[in-house]
C-alpha cells in the first residue's frame, strides 16, 4: 500500500537517544545520576508536569555540579546528537507529508528542535511535553489533524523503535513499521516506501 503520511518517532528511530547520557568532563557519575533522576522525574517531565529547571536541580544535587553547569551540559548534548544516517536521509527527502510524534520533555522542544532545525524537515513536531500526554496514538492523531489528513489511517505509517507503540497504532487502524536499527531500515525502506 502506498502511504500518504509518515509519522516518525525521534529517539532511537531518527537518532541515538542516548545523547543526554554523555558525561561532562570530571563527572564520571553522570550517567548513574541521569538514570536515577529519570526514574524519578521522566514521566512528569515528558508531559510537562515538571520543568527542566527541576530536573537540572535534581541532577546538580546528585552530581555535585552547579545547576548552571548542568543546564550548559544539557544544551551542549542537545546540539551534538547522532542521527541514524539512513533514517535521517529518508526523512530529509520529505517523500510524503510527515511529522515527528515523540514522547520527550521540554528539553527536546526548547533545545533539540531548534538546534537540529527539525522544522525544516518535518511539517509538524508533536511532542508529549507540549501536548500533555505520552499516549502515542493521541500524538499521532494530533499530528494528522495538524497535517489536515482525513483519509484512511491505513495510509498513515508510524515508524517507531518500540513494537508496543507500533502495535497500538495498528490497533487504532494505522500502519506501522518497527524500526530495529538503521542497517535493517536501509534494507527495508525500498519495499516500504519505494525507490529514492
Amino acid at each position: 500500500m502506498p502511504f500518504a503520511v509518515l509519522l516518525w518517532d525521534f529517539g532511537d528511530t531518527l537518532v541515538d537517544e542516548r545523547w543526554m547520557r554523555r558525561a561532562p568532563a570530571g563527572v564520571p557519575g553522570w550517567e548513574d545520576a541521569w538514570n536515577a533522576t529519570m526514574a524519578d522525574l521522566a514521566d512528569a517531565w515528558n508531559v510537562g508536569a515538571t520543568s527542566s529547571d527541576a530536573v537540572y536541580a535534581a541532577l546538580a544535587e546528585r552530581t555535585g555540579m552547579a545547576v548552571d553547569e548542568v543546564a550548559a551540559h544539557a544544551e551542549h548534548c542537545c546540539r551534538h546528537i547522532t542521527f541514524h544516517e539512513e533514517a535521517w536521509r529518508v526523512a530529509g527527502e520529505r517523500r510524503r507529508p510527515q511529522a515527528i510524534v515523540t514522547v520527550n520533555p521540554e528539553l527536546f522542544s526548547d533545545l533539540v528542535v531548534p538546534a537540529c532545525d527539525l522544522a525544516a524537515v518535518f511539517d509538524h513536531v508533536v511532542a508529549s511535553n507540549q501536548e500533555g500526554t505520552d499516549d502515542k496514538v493521541a500524538l499521532c492523531e494530533r499530528a494528522l489533524a495538524r497535517l489536515g489528513f482525513r483519509g484512511d489511517r491505513l495510509e498513515v505509517l508510524l515508524i517507531d523503535n518500540r513494537p508496543d507503540l507500533v502495535d497500538a497504532w495498528r490497533d487504532a487502524g494505522g500502519s506501522g513499521y518497527w524500526f530495529q536499527g538503521d542497517d535493517r531500515f536501509a534494507q527495508d525502506v525500498g519495499g516500504l516506501l519505494g525507490g529514492r
